[in-house]
């Protein structure tokens, strides 16, 4: 996922989950394990959908 932001940028990564095969509980304690500032944390599983969306 690192190399990911750092390839991309932080603000064109978005949270999912390969339902049914993983579940959101284990992307989500993934997503809290990556070494990334909260507000990082926050665009990823939020804040970027929501300016993508225009919510």
């Amino acid at each position: 996922m690192v190399c990911t932001v750092m390839a991309l940028g932080i603000d064109n990564v978005l949270f999912s989950v390969d339902w049914p095969y993983e579940s959101n509980r284990l992307g989500a304690e993934f997503l809290a394990s990556l070494p990334l500032s909260q507000a990082d944390k926050e665009k990823i599983a939020h804040g970027n959908a929501e300016r993508v969306l225009g919510m």
